[in-house]
């Protein structure tokens, strides 16, 4: 693997434990709708949502907030739905959908040049 690559996420593991930030990952779509409009009626307020030209078809991201607690849940269509943020929050959300949580990222895949490598 690239050395640039391997730094950059071990960076990124890094700042998820530094921030004692959780993940949650591979949610099924339809469980990672239904977990939004259930934060949602459970009165985390939403402060951005992606609405780009492919905003829910390739990509999409929703940032919620709750006193001072901060959310970021994005879903593209390879991975599905990704829960970020603080260690209760994550922990208690994981609890509610039956998905594990983690201190670490998965890295799903890694693209290739084309040259077979």
């Amino acid at each position: 693997m690239n050395p640039l690559v391997s730094l950059l996420r071990c960076a990124a593991n890094l700042k998820l434990r530094l921030l004692r930030h959780a993940i949650i990952q591979d949610i099924p779509t339809a469980r990672f709708n239904a977990l939004i409009q259930s934060l949602l009626s459970s009165g985390w307020s939403k402060t951005y949502e992606y609405t780009g030209f492919d905003a829910w078809i390739d990509y999409g991201r929703v940032d919620l907030k709750k006193g001072r607690a901060r959310l970021r849940l994005s879903w593209d269509n390879w991975c599905e739905g990704e829960v970020r943020g603080p260690q209760a929050a994550v922990a208690a959300i994981a609890q509610q959908v039956g998905v594990p949580v983690s201190r670490s990222i998965k890295w799903h895949f890694v693209a290739s040049r084309g040259n077979g490598a």
